[in-house]
């Protein structure tokens, strides 16, 4: 075991954060670390790494476990080159690999001087051959491909290696921290948010390099996609403790889905038990011979251990306002381009959203997703190029850096000032996203990241618009407050353009993608899932719109074009109607596993009223029967447990109809 928690206690002084969190993580077992924010997952990491001191419990870390650690925020000043920063991790190997070349040196002298059979050499080839051992066997010779390997995949190039740090960005220098990281190879790694500042091609290279990692995995992190890829174990940090969650998150989902609704069902069924027995108890006071009775009931009762129903943190509310539908055109750019100054973002942009379109923009960073929202919502002007916007269509947009937001006002002010709310019902409604109390009277400047987003998505809110333009909206949300806009926005009625890195979101929000990628644009029509598809098969995309040609070599390419596309839609439409069977098929079946745990439950229940009755126990015979019953039952309901969880885990997977 490489470590090891036990009943954690942590709190920051009246604030307990911690309330008995256990865990252990054992070589090989990559755990995702998941919670609201401000649960205290980065506290867990900076108590096991011994930057934090518990109140109480015990911390087991194996001596002989190199531990490797990136924080959130890394902070160094260093001003030494990117590759000197990456070799220092492998002082030891540059040392031997130092050594080696000092050794053939001095072969190489004594040979010019004495000869190839000089008694001298001999000492000296066998220490250059246990040198060149360790070496080896440490990946000395491999050292310099991989240096470079995780370089490229965290996104620097060959002219990074030679840059100072100190010309370094925050994101490149927590880039350049983990690839130092990864580098070094420790037993136990511990991630705290490592997707935040890479792009989507250098996450996807992270889960490849992580998933084959040999060692032990402690990462926090907010990116469902990442962690479906990477995590074997998902630890729920909840109320201040820890639950362990075999698989990665889609696996999670269903358990706990499980979890509520058994959990639930148990509560029902306890709160109509104690009714039944409570009105009975009322009633037979008045009835001297069923007093007797009563009693017994009621010292049953005092012993029974009252259930809970689902209890959860503190959870967002997100609502969206909506101005009616608007025509079918939205919006439509013909031929934009924008330069800034010499340097070209993008060109010869061609595209029309249409009513009803959920459009994701991917791509690189630096590739000019946010600047291409700007020229949409009127905030930048195109270089060339003409936008139009369609009849009754309303804007509303979610700024990724928020900087309508005066810094010196306060998320009260800022709702009543967008609103005619009156201050009670301001409060009211910023409740709903989680500012509470004194929270409401906060500095904007004083906000923290997740407050920021929360307060930003309560002012869009007051808008009522067909039009939702969102620029990174689940930066700083918690994984519960993602979901919640993800069901907020598979309700909205209206048009949705989004620019986001979560890849998870995207495939749930989005029925079309746009890439811009090295200054072009390209439209996909389908879902994330089928354009990951398309991309790793290697096929172009079409353009976003085909400019109008009257060429005849344009022509025939537009034709083969259609054609193309009539039969990928053929098809497309056969696998939907496949993928629609197959998910009616398991509804089907979990609607019937449903109300058959239901009824095992019930009975379930019933029998351990009936074992509850010490009447039962004057005959044994009368009671084994009963037991037997009992026994058997719960069996079966174990099994109907694990029927469920896995036609759900199958219906996570198909597509919604």
């Amino acid at each position: 075991m490489f470590l090891q928690l036990h009943n954690i206690h942590k709190a920051y002084g009246a604030n307990p954060v911690l309330r008995g969190v256990s865990l252990q993580l054992h070589r090989g077992e990559r755990a995702g670390l998941i919670g609201v924010n401000g649960s205290g997952k980065s506290t867990i990491l900076k108590i096991i790494m011994g930057e934090e001191t518990a109140d109480g419990g015990q911390l087991r870390l194996s001596r002989e476990v190199k531990v490797g650690y990136l924080s959130q925020k890394p902070e160094f000043t260093s001003k030494e080159t990117l590759r000197a920063f990456l070799e220092q991790g492998a002082a030891p190997l540059l040392k031997l690999q130092k050594e080696m070349a000092a050794l053939e040196q001095e072969m190489a002298r004594v040979s010019r001087q004495e000869g190839k059979n000089a008694p001298r050499l001999d000492p000296l080839v066998e220490r250059y051959g246990i040198l060149a051992h360790h070496f080896e066997e440490q990946g000395g010779y491999d050292l310099e491909h991989r240096l470079r390997v995780v370089a490229r995949g965290l996104g620097f190039d060959e002219a990074d290696l030679g840059r100072s740090l100190a010309t370094f960005s925050g994101g490149e220098k927590t880039r350049a921290q983990l690839a130092a990281l990864l580098l070094q190879e420790p037993e136990l790694l511990l991630l705290d948010e490592p997707t935040n500042n890479l792009d989507t091609e250098a996450v996807e290279w992270l889960e490849s390099y992580l998933s084959a990692w040999r060692g032990a995995l402690l990462v926090v992190s907010h990116d469902r996609y990442f962690l479906d890829r990477v995590a074997t174990e998902v630890l729920l940090l909840e109320q201040g403790v820890v639950r362990a969650y075999r698989g990665n998150y889609s696996a999670f989902q269903s358990q706990r889905r499980l979890e509520e609704a058994t959990a639930l069902k148990a509560y029902r069924k306890q709160q109509a038990v104690l009714e039944k027995e409570r009105a009975f108890i009322l009633n037979a006071a008045a009835d001297a011979r069923t007093k007797r009775q009563a009693r017994s009931r009621e010292k049953r009762l005092e012993k029974l251990e009252p259930l809970q129903g689902v209890t959860r943190e503190r959870e967002i509310k997100i609502r969206l306002g909506f101005a009616g539908r608007s025509g079918k055109l939205v919006v439509s750019l013909e031929n934009i381009s924008k330069k800034y100054g010499p340097r070209q973002i993008f060109a010869d942009v061609n595209l029309e959203i249409h009513w009803g379109d959920r459009v994701a923009v991917v791509g690189p960073n630096g590739a000019g997703k946010t600047t291409l929202l700007r020229v949409i919502t009127g905030e930048e002007a195109p270089t060339t190029g003409r936008l139009r916007v369609g009849p009754s269509v309303r804007m509303a947009y979610f700024e990724q850096e928020q900087k309508e937001l005066d810094p010196h006002s306060t998320p009260l002010a800022v709702i009543m000032n967008a609103s005619s709310m009156s201050a009670p019902e301001a409060r009211n409604y910023l409740g709903s996203y989680l500012f509470q109390g004194e929270d409401v009277f906060k500095k904007i400047g004083s906000l923290s990241g997740g407050e920021l987003s929360r307060l930003a998505l309560a002012k869009m809110g007051l808008v009522e618009g067909n039009f939702l333009i969102m620029d990174e909206p689940t930066n700083h949300l918690d994984f519960q407050g993602v979901e919640e806009l993800e069901t907020t926005l598979a309700a909205y009625p209206g048009t949705i353009l989004l620019v986001s890195h979560d890849r998870y979101f995207i495939s749930r929000t989005a029925n079309k993608i746009l890439e811009l990628q090295d200054g072009r644009a390209r439209l996909f029509g389908g879902s994330y899932r089928e354009y990951r598809e398309l991309k790793e098969r290697g096929k172009a995309l079409r353009p976003a719109v085909s400019p109008l040609s009257s060429s005849g070599v344009e022509a025939d390419r537009e034709k083969a074009d259609r054609l193309a596309q009539r039969q990928a839609e053929q098809a497309k439409r056969a696998e939907l109607m496949a993928q629609r069977r197959r998910r009616r098929e398991a509804e089907r079946q979990l609607a019937a596993l449903e109300e058959e745990i239901h009824g095992t439950e019930e009975r379930i229940g019933l029998l351990e009223q009936q074992l509850a009755d010490p009447a039962l126990y004057s005959c044994f015979a009368q009671a084994r029967p009963v037991m037997d019953e009992l026994q058997a039952l719960r069996g079966q309901l174990e099994k109907l447990y694990k029927q469920w969880e896995e036609t759900a885990a199958l219906l996570e997977e198909l597509p919604s109809l």
